[in-house]
Order: C-alpha cells, then structure tokens, then sequence
C-alpha cells in the first residue's frame, strides 16, 4: 500500500467516536441548562434534547457504550479533555460535583424517553440525591441504559487497577498496541513457516505511534510499562518501537523521522525468529555455543529483511548494528569501527531499558530506578552520552506506568514525568495511607511543597514490582 493510500484510509469507529465526544458532552451540557429553564414541552428544551439524542445515536452506532468522567473537576470523555465552552457545560460540571456524580456511561439501546428522564433528574435539588444518589432514583425510574455515579477502582489485582487508570487514554491506543503484537506474532508465524513477511501492519502500528507521540507520548509510555509485565516477549519488540520513538520525538524529530526510526526499531530484532525456542526460552545460562548462535541473530535479520520487498535500508543498518554498543565493546564486532546510526543507538537504549524491566524466564525484572543508575554509569561506554541522558530526562528514574509506594503510606501509579526532576514524577493515587482502595481518583505533582516549612509534601520511597505473569510464556511467541 503506497503512503497516499495508507494516510486516507478512514479512521475507525473508535477513532470517530473520539471525535464525537466532545459535541456530544455540549449537548449534555445544553440539554441540562435548557431542561433549567423551560418546561419538556417546550420547544427549546425538546430541541436540545433531540440534539442529545441525534449525537448519541451516531455515536452508539459506533461502540457499545460511551462513558464520560469527571477526573480534577475536568471533564475527559474517550481519553480527551473536554475544554469548557458551549452553552450549560460549565453549570453541568458544576452540577455533577454539587451531586457527586463522577461517571456517567451511555449504553446502546438508550431512547428518548430514558433522556428525558435522566435530564429532569440531573436538575433536581442536590438535597434529592441523598441516601442512594443519583443511581437509586435512576433505578426508580426504569432508567436501564444509563449508568451514572461515583468512579470506583476496585481492590482488584494489579492489571486490572491500572486498567481503570488507563481507560482516560482511550481504546485506540490500546487497539493499537494490540494491533502491533498482532502484527508481530503473525511475523513470527510466517518466517517459521517460510513466508515472506509484509510491513503494511507494521507501517500503520508505526504511523499511529507517530501521531500519538506529537500529541502526548505518556499514554503510549504507560502501555509500555505495563504490558511488559506479560511474559509473552514479543510485547518487547513492540516496546521497543514505542520507546525509539519517544526518544527522537523528544530530540524535535518531524513525523516522517518519527516513522522511519519507528519501523526500523521494530525490525531490530527480527532475526531471533530463525533461533531455536529452546535456546530463547532457557532458564538458565547459555553454553558458549547457544551464546554464538544468539549472537548471530543480527546477521540473520539483515538477510531476512533482504528478502522482504520494500523494506527500508535503515531497517536493515539497525538490524546490524542494535547491539554493537556505543565503544563497539558488542556484536557483531566491525572489522573497520564507524559512528553507528543514530537509530541504532537509540534501539539499544530503549532494547536494554524494556528486557530489564521486563520478566523473563531467565530474568527478574529490575526496579525503574535500577536501570536508570546502570544506564547512567553506562553513558559513554556502552551508551552514547548525550542520547543516554536525553533517554534519562524523558523516562525519569520512575517512567510512566510505574506503581511507587510514598513516605506518606499512600500508592500511586506515575502518569507523566517531570522534566525538572526525574525523582519526582506526577502521580495518579491508587490507595490512601491506611491501604484502602481509592474511589476518587487524585493526580498529585511530586514537587508540591507544603505550605509550612517549604518542604515536599510526598516523597516516593520505593517502586512496588508488579506482579510476576501467572502462566509462563508461550514457546511459539518468544523471541
């Protein structure tokens, strides 16, 4: 498919429900503010409620079910902030805090006459909604296809809380990511079966990377952190790309430089595929025979990717050259020593950086912290210095996705990183001091200080390692 065709191809349906959302949540907004002020009958009020009804139709034509939430007194509908503007948004925020209703979900199915009875209730007197809140009068109602309350993070295991956190990023991102370990298991599949590969899936996981990384890389770096945790190790290759990325769109990289360093991290290690599973999946040390034969794998790649049509030569150079190391201390060792590519220094940062985060089966996963001093140490050896530490500044010593556990009891799950100090990320609170399961959810920035004494009000003592995976990795996906 040429890039022309790639670019025009229509978004999907969750991609169209996005940008849906916010119209959507105005007339919310204004079917609320125009119920305050006229009767149902009257035709101003039953216009806005047709509105409301015309743009959940179109957007229930395209999923299930749409949620919009109040998170920071922000309104966030599909991963997006919805910015203040359009008639009653700003007296709708205002009346879901006065009820304390922090959710409210639309179901398909939903009909007008549900509508209408939701937005006569979203007008009553906050005194109204004592006892059973909103959810018990709805109930009362017969509403059935509207949900609405307070946001609950359930004492769930691990994947399942940060699954609730993650939902402000948005389905599409999580489809794409599953798209590119899709893309890579049916890569590993072909080349065992002796088929020739195809890129298009891989070009268009990369060009939504791209896009994603212009507009907030955060969300894209907590799918990283979390889904390494799932021993299946060819979510490794698909980390790898989303971290090169990262880096040369934080050095001011354009999108086209975004794709190209994209797809040829994602091939970096393409030449695993040949080796033997049980060489991969070993649980202990190599013989110095199985070692040579890993140590091979750059070579192999660069002839499988010859044989692939239209693969990019800088795919092939990144194959070769991902782990000869800054000094070229690695391999393969090159009979005349030259500067390596740029993208090949920067898969090797963000190589190493997921496989020790990462649990394998012959491996612990180390601590974010841990690995952020060894690449440190590291700089100017094995790492070129400046790209060492612009990855440091843009990871953090705690990167996105990682759970921390502070000086004050409480846990949280880090969202975004601070670029004046990479000790002190800003967190999403997950439990309070005593242990307890949130039910708000809080974002605290780490370089808050408190009004008296000018000191930090929370300090992080310790990353919480996650939960080790339940079942061990399937050999036919290990890499």
């Amino acid at each position: 498919m040429s890039e022309p065709e790639r670019n025009s191809a229509p978004p999907g349906p969750e991609a169209q429900a996005r940008t849906l959302s916010p119209a959507l949540a105005r007339a919310i907004g204004a079917a609320i503010a125009q119920r305050r002020m006229y009767p149902p009958e009257h035709p101003i009020a039953s216009r806005a409620l047709t509105s409301l009804a015309l743009y959940l139709e179109r957007i229930l034509a395209l999923v299930p079910e749409w949620r919009l939430a109040m998170v920071e007194g922000k309104l966030l509908a599909s991963g997006l902030t919805i910015e203040e503007g359009g008639e009653g948004l700003a007296s709708f925020i205002d009346s879901l805090k006065a009820r304390n209703i922090e959710t409210i979900a639309f179901k398909r199915g939903v009909d007008v006459e549900e509508l209408r009875r939701f937005i006569s209730l979203m007008i009553l007197d906050p005194k109204w909604f004592a006892g059973g809140g909103l959810p018990d009068l709805m109930s009362k109602e017969g509403i059935v296809s509207i949900e609405a309350g307070r946001l609950v993070l359930s004492d769930a295991p691990e994947a399942d809380r940060n699954k609730a956190v993650l939902d402000e990023a948005g389905p599409e991102l999580l489809e794409a990511y599953d798209n590119g370990l899709t893309f890579i298991e049916e890569t590993i599949r072909s080349l065992r079966e002796g088929r020739r590969i195809s890129l298009e899936e891989a070009e268009s996981f990369v060009s939504t990377v791209a896009r994603q990384m212009q507009q907030d890389r955060s969300p894209f770096l907590i799918l990283t952190a979390l889904k390494s945790h799932h021993a299946y190790t060819f979510t490794h290759i698909v980390n790898v790309c989303i971290l090169t990325v990262s880096q040369i769109e934080a050095l001011g990289g354009d999108e086209r430089a975004l794709r190209e360093f994209g797809l040829a991290s994602m091939m970096h290690d393409i030449g695993k595929t040949i080796l033997p599973t049980e060489i991969l999946s070993k649980p202990g040390k190599l013989t110095p025979e199985e070692f040579a034969m890993v140590q091979r794998h750059p070579q192999d790649g660069v002839h499988i990717l010859r044989e692939t049509p239209d693969v990019p030569d800088l795919a092939l150079i990144v194959a070769l050259e991902h782990h000869m190391r800054y000094n070229h201390g690695g391999y393969p060792r090159p009979r005349h020593p030259r500067p390596l590519h740029p993208c090949s220094l920067m898969t090797n940062l963000a190589d190493t950086y997921d496989a020790m985060r990462s649990h394998r089966s012959y491996q612990e996963e180390s601590p974010p912290e841990k690995v952020a001093a060894l690449i440190g140490d590291r700089a100017g050896v094995d790492y070129h210095p400046q790209l060492a530490q612009a990855f440091l500044q843009l990871m953090g010593a705690y990167p996105p996705g990682t759970r921390v556990r502070l000086d004050t009891g409480e846990e949280g799950l880090v969202v975004r990183v601070n670029p004046a100090n990479p000790y002190r990320p800003v967190v999403r609170m997950l439990r309070d001091s005593t242990g307890g399961v949130l039910r708000r959810l809080e974002v605290v920035d780490l370089m808050d200080k408190e009004r008296v004494g000018g000191r930090f009000a929370r300090n992080i003592l310790e990353s919480i390692k996650p939960q080790p995976p339940s079942k061990p990795p399937a050999p036919s996906s290990t890499l």
